[in-house]
């Protein structure tokens, strides 16, 4: 054995997945094709998966909640926090720089998943507004200190995504923090 983890099945078809989109174009990929090309049964994607775009979108709870638990171990101002709870979401994602950079390629191209994708920020947004607000913090200081930090964390994670050569993710969070004097 040489150490290495097999990919599991998930991760199989999500690299399928991004595989053929980049080839074909999302639309004119099948589940039929992602499940072959993954080498599983179209039932092992659909146990997996709710459909072809919840491959690119099924860790998006495992992420909302990693957001949730750094925000509740970080710094106690609601700006500090978020931006806590950003780093926590960029040294999830450094180690699949690759994936994800071709994932935010797909995205882009398809106006459908790029509308998944505002979805996606705004459950982000609801969650991190939801948790910060309470004593001390009113529900209109916690929603623009996360509006402001999600913004700030687009802007970084699409240059990190665009950029191969540039710097990790959480140094250009940081970078964007501090080009608008935050």
């Amino acid at each position: 054995m040489s150490g290495v983890p097999h990919p599991t099945s998930r991760e199989r078809l999500q690299r399928a997945a991004l595989e053929l989109f980049a080839e074909h174009g999302y639309a004119s990929v099948t589940a039929v094709a992602i499940a072959e090309r993954a080498g599983v049964t179209e039932r092992t994607l659909y146990r997996q998966f709710r459909d072809k775009r919840d491959v690119l979108f099924g860790d998006g709870d495992r992420l909302r909640e990693l957001l949730l638990d750094a925000l509740g171990h970080g710094p106690r101002t609601p700006g500090d926090a978020v931006r806590h709870a950003l780093w926590a979401i960029a040294a999830d994602f450094e180690p699949r720089r690759e994936q994800l950079s071709a994932r935010a390629a797909v995205v882009r191209a398809t106006p459908e998943l790029a509308e998944r994708e505002l979805w996606k920020m705004r459950s982000w947004a609801a969650a991190l507004t939801g948790a910060l607000t309470g004593p001390g913090v009113d529900g209109f200081v916690a929603a623009a200190h996360t509006e402001a930090g999600l913004g700030l964390f687009q802007a970084a994670f699409d240059r990190w995504t665009r950029e191969p050569g540039s710097p990790e993710l959480r140094t250009l969070i940081d970078d964007a923090y501090t080009a608008i004097g935050a």
